[in-house]
């Protein structure tokens, strides 16, 4: 019998999701809250392609608008983003499916909830200052000793709105220039912002599938951020994406408190995308995400793991926990973020940067979100990267020439960051320091 699958809000992965259930033969259905649609910018015509409405059997616009499981029963419901996360929790428990308590939401999306609940765990967390507002900042201030320190917004993601603050002077300012009751990207009202202590350590990111509590891992990557690589215009936003071997023996901590802090979060099913440090203490959740990976990296993830994130979720979701498997490193890859250093336009006459491209071995997938003629922002988060390309190759030396090469390309017409000699050696090191 035909399996079918509700996703809420999928507007990321650039249908990839979607595009895997059906080929394993699962009917998809849509729900897409139009009404937070609508506040956000217009789309360019390239970012609304990310969105493939024939993939689907069916669109619904709101919560209300879904079926009940007499009418409409489904199989399956998953998050199709960040944004989705809130009503996959409350669908998955309208319909009796297996889901996530929606009475918990709030620990898997609003970061202050998500640091008390490691707190009261007894788990690594980051001491976290709720702000309700820009007139109880002064009190907050008051008390505030901890220096450098982060402002970001409660339920933000992709660096939007962080802000990096050396002293009380930056971080009044930061208050004052904060977007408060501003709309996210991840649809969340700019009701609250959050203050942190700033942790030192390596970023990592640990993407799991959870089936009744239990964890299988699908990937274990190292970010490298901007300011790791001197780019001072938006210190928090990753550039590199390196993907690891789960099983490695350096990574078993990370991984076995990624695990404790998933459970500790009350996420018992679906994807889980779960950014740590490895602190001078250990390792430290930044936040997590109820949900898969985001842009173009599970492409990535099919060529490098076995088994991978969207093999492992429909396993998972639609096989049961006896078919789902750990996942292991088959070849290195890696996923480069473009940043802007200036604004632009995006101009490449006679299809010369599609055609060079092309002669990119190891080049396995590309997400580009604005059109040829159409300005680009400097990238201050992830949001306003406009292209990001995944790479992998089973020689080294292929791989590391293509992304070199893409990064001049891209440093060309889209005004990317571009990196010193010494700063190539050294991220090649730390690569290799993994395998």
């Amino acid at each position: 019998m035909t399996k079918r699958c509700l996703i809420t809000n999928p507007v990321s992965n650039a249908n990839l999701l979607v595009g895997y259930l059906k080929e394993q033969g699962v009917d998809c259905y849509a729900v897409i809250e139009m009404d937070k649609v609508e506040k956000m910018p217009v789309l360019s015509e390239t970012k609304k392609g990310e969105f493939n409405a024939e993939l689907y059997q069916g669109i619904f616009i709101s919560a209300d608008d879904v079926p009940g499981p007499e009418a409409l029963p489904f199989d399956i419901i998953l998050a199709g983003s960040e944004n989705g996360v809130f009503l996959a929790d409350l669908l998955s428990q309208r319909h009796g499916l297996p889901g996530n308590d929606p009475q918990h939401s709030q620990l898997r999306r609003h970061k202050d909830a998500m640091q008390q609940a490691l707190a009261n765990a007894g788990l690594a967390f980051i001491p976290t200052r709720s702000i309700d507002g820009p007139q109880a900042a002064a009190s907050v201030l008051e008390h505030w000793d901890s220096y450098p320190c982060v402002l970001k917004p409660h339920s933000s993601a992709g660096g939007e709105g962080v802000v990096l603050c050396r002293d009380r002077v930056e971080l009044q300012q930061a208050i004052r220039g904060a977007d408060w009751g501003g709309f996210s990207s991840t649809w969340s009202d700019n009701e609250r912002f959050v203050l942190q202590p700033f942790i030192t350590g390596k970023e990592y990111v640990v993407d799991m599938v959870a089936h009744e509590g239990q964890y299988f891992v699908s990937s274990v990557c190292r970010y490298i951020r901007c300011d790791e690589l001197g780019i001072d215009s938006c210190p928090f936003v990753k550039k590199f994406t390196f993907l690891l071997d789960p099983g490695a023996k350096s990574l078993r901590a990370l991984v076995e408190y990624a695990e404790k802090a998933a459970a500790a979060l009350g996420i018992r099913t679906g994807a889980i995308h779960m950014e740590l440090l490895d602190s001078p203490n250990g390792p430290v959740m930044i936040e997590v995400g109820a949900r898969l990976h985001g842009t173009i990296t599970p492409v990535l993830f099919a060529h490098c793991y076995e088994p991978h994130l969207l093999e492992q979720l429909y396993s998972s979701s639609v096989m049961g926990r006896d078919q789902v498997k750990p996942a292991s490193l088959i070849q290195p890859g890696i996923i480069s973020d473009v940043i802007s250093s200036e604004p632009g336009v995006f101009n490449s006459p006679d299809n010369g940067f599609s055609t060079a491209l092309d002669r990119l071995e190891s080049l396995k997938g590309m997400q580009i979100s604005i059109e040829q003629g159409e300005r680009f922002k400097k990238t201050s988060d992830l949001f306003s990267s406009s292209m990001n390309a995944a790479f992998s190759h089973a020689d080294d030396d292929i791989l590391w020439q293509d992304l070199q090469a893409f990064e001049a390309l891209t440093g060309s017409s889209l005004n990317g960051a571009q990196l010193s000699p010494p700063m190539w050696q050294y991220l090649r090191e730390e690569y290799c320091a993994y395998f």
